[in-house]
């Protein structure tokens, strides 16, 4: 059997010592590794307290859809039935991992719910649930820091370990969503692993690094469909090795060979991850479809259309920061020179992956955070290798001057990329410790009016925002809803197929004479809807607006921002996740109308079946009969 070219011998990356690392006498290695340990555990104990710093903000109320809808909820919901969330538009492995977390927390362990029971307590108080899950949201991403801090170590040495962990750690948009239980941080631990073992299968292409490769991208595919991009370096490693021993023919059988056990690796994985995906095979690919539809095709109401390359390109100086992102492209300049064949495989999976999201028709940065694993090691060499570079001379004289200028050099400047993205966690988490903008606005109407209020609330809030907090009944409610719903419900059997049937497609100027006629005088309206309707200059909501502030009083307003600042146009990240510094709350901008020549109702409008399409005959509805 023939062997491998010197560059696919670990080519000093494992066998040797790191090579910042070489020149160090031999009497200063011991130290350093205590060192090491100590700095890389205050950055974990300091990742994780600014992820779990101020995470139960909003609470009982969860604001962002995602969270609300996709996992947590139906993980409560296997609590009393199956296993089978019946939905498959995003993969399951965060959904069960929330189960199992719950489950010990509360269903194992001696820790006690007011409510009793696990769905009971999600009905009434969702609180100490939804801690749950954002807590281990935070855990997820640290264990993928450890990971990739082993794997930059293991390649690089403990220098680009330590700044890439740091800047994994504290990179913005890996902080703003290790708060918020969705899955995307989720991907870093296995993306991490992959490229791991993709990178040994380059060197020694052994059947356990193959094995690894596949069973670590289907794990990331477990968290988000389009971590199965990760593939493509796997792909690329493995031909390399196949057109290098191309004369060996049993070898090029067994390399080949290998290749099928991993991606047979990666579907069993995938498969534990999400086994009703297998279940219900027609049912998920039409979900899925559905999914790539609306990302690919479906422009997003409201989301400025300038183009996923550019808005993603624009994404990584505020989502990893401006200096970290600049470097992350030195480094993958210096693997490249370093071997060609090499650094093709380390920056494929990124490359690909921006280049597949950036010609979709949404683009959200976070779509992006599955790379950003390799980005932080790509910076972490960036700022080592220059760093060297520019004290060679000194390294001449002595070997000893030379490591210990270039480690005070590496760590000045891995503190000054770290400026930008620390700044943002900071501010970003005293902005979450203050209360909503839709909590003010729910604490002033729960003074001024009495239970049962008819009030128009617009679709920013989440449906236990109408309850009373703390009481386990479905018809306990704060605040009567009615129109928000029944609008939009008439709209989607009105509108042809594929019609736009998003809120403000649903707002007319005549919706204000429905309001007066069932005693719907107080109308609450949210920069974060209004401003979709702004954004898009959707003419019959644009005129709802205009009637409503003629017709009305304007009886509170809560602004999110700081004063004399603001107000900050509607950005489908920024109004989210807060980065830009005229944030001083959560939520958008919050205003109450109080309809002129208006009586005023409470209680719930009797109930009238509508319509023979759409929804089944005879469901109820609070619209007016023809």
């Amino acid at each position: 059997m023939s062997t491998a070219a010197p560059e696919t011998t670990r080519d000093s990356t494992a066998s040797a010592p790191p090579p910042e690392e070489s020149h160090a006498p031999e009497e200063s290695r011991r130290w350093p590794k205590l060192v090491v340990a100590g700095l890389f555990l205050l950055i974990l104990g300091t990742g994780i307290w600014i992820r779990v710093r101020n995470n139960g903000y909003g609470l009982p109320f969860v604001y962002n859809y995602d969270e609300a809808e996709h996992f947590t909820n139906r993980a409560i919901g296997m609590f009393g039935g199956d296993f089978d969330p019946g939905y498959y538009q995003n993969p399951t492995a965060f959904t069960y991992l929330v189960y199992v977390a719950v489950r010990l927390i509360y269903g194992i362990l001696p820790f006690h719910l007011p409510f009793g029971t696990i769905s009971k307590q999600f009905a009434a108080d969702p609180t100490p649930i939804w801690l749950v899950a954002r807590t281990l949201t935070a855990l997820l991403a640290m264990a993928g820091v450890v990971a990739t801090f082993w794997v930059a170590r293991r390649f690089w040495g403990a220098r680009v370990a330590l700044i890439a962990a740091a800047l994994l750690t504290f990179s913005f948009l890996s902080v703003t969503y290790s708060r918020i239980a969705v899955t995307d941080v989720g991907t870093f631990l296995p993306v991490a692993v992959g490229f791991w073992a993709i990178l040994r299968v380059l060197e020694r292409g052994r059947l356990r690094h193959y094995l690894w490769a596949g069973a670590a991208i289907g794990a990331a595919v477990g968290f988000k469909y389009t971590a199965g991009l990760l593939i493509v370096p796997l792909l690329i490693a493995a031909g390399v090795r196949w057109w290098r021993d191309r004369d060996v023919t049993w070898f090029r059988r067994i390399d080949l060979r290998y290749l099928a056990l991993a991606i047979a690796a990666m579907v069993v994985v995938f498969a534990i991850s999400t086994p009703y995906f297998f279940v219900h095979p027609v049912k998920a690919i039409y979900q899925l479809k559905q999914q790539a539809t609306a990302a690919g095709d479906v422009a997003k109401l409201g989301q400025d259309q300038q183009g996923g390359i550019s808005y993603y390109l624009e994404s990584f100086t505020w989502g990893f920061g401006w200096a970290a992102i600049i470097f992350a492209g030195v480094g993958a300049f210096f693997e490249l020179r370093r071997n060609l064949l090499r650094g093709i495989v380390i920056v494929s999976f990124p490359v690909v992956l921006f280049l597949y999201m950036g010609t979709q028709t949404r683009y959200f940065g976070r779509w992006l955070l599955m790379i950003y694993p390799i980005l932080a090691i790509l910076a972490g060499i960036g700022i080592v290798r220059s760093i060297q570079l520019l004290v060679g001379l000194v390294r001449g004289r002595t070997q000893r001057v030379a490591w210990a200028v270039s480690g005070v050099a590496i760590a000045v400047v891995t503190l000054a990329v770290l400026i930008q993205p620390v700044a943002a966690d900071v501010r970003t988490s005293d902005v979450l410790g203050r209360a909503d903008t839709r909590q003010l606005a729910r604490d002033w109407l729960k003074k001024n009016y009495r239970d049962s209020l008819r009030i128009v609330i617009e679709p920013a809030v989440p449906d236990n925002y109408y309850q009373k907090p703390g009481i386990y009944h479905p018809f306990h409610n704060q605040f009567v809803r009615g129109f928000t719903q029944d609008l939009r419900r008439e709209a989607a059997f009105d509108a042809p197929n594929g019609a736009d049937t998003t809120y403000a497609a649903t707002l007319s100027p005549d919706n204000i004479d429905t309001y007066r006629q069932t005693g719907f005088c107080l109308v609450m309206t949210n920069s974060l809807i209004r401003g979709r309707a702004e954004n898009a200059q959707v003419p019959e909501a644009l005129a709802y607006y205009r009637r409503l502030e003629r017709e009305s009083k304007l009886v509170f307003h809560a602004s999110p921002y700081k004063p004399g600042r603001g107000p900050v146009p509607l950005h489908y990240d920024f109004s989210y996740d807060y980065y830009p510094t005229a944030y001083y709350r959560p939520g958008g901008e919050v205003d109450i109308y109080r309809l002129n020549n208006c009586t005023q109702g409470h209680k719930r409008v009797p109930q009238r079946p509508y319509g023979n399409a759409g929804l089944e005959k005879g469901i109820g509805t609070s619209l007016p009969p023809n």
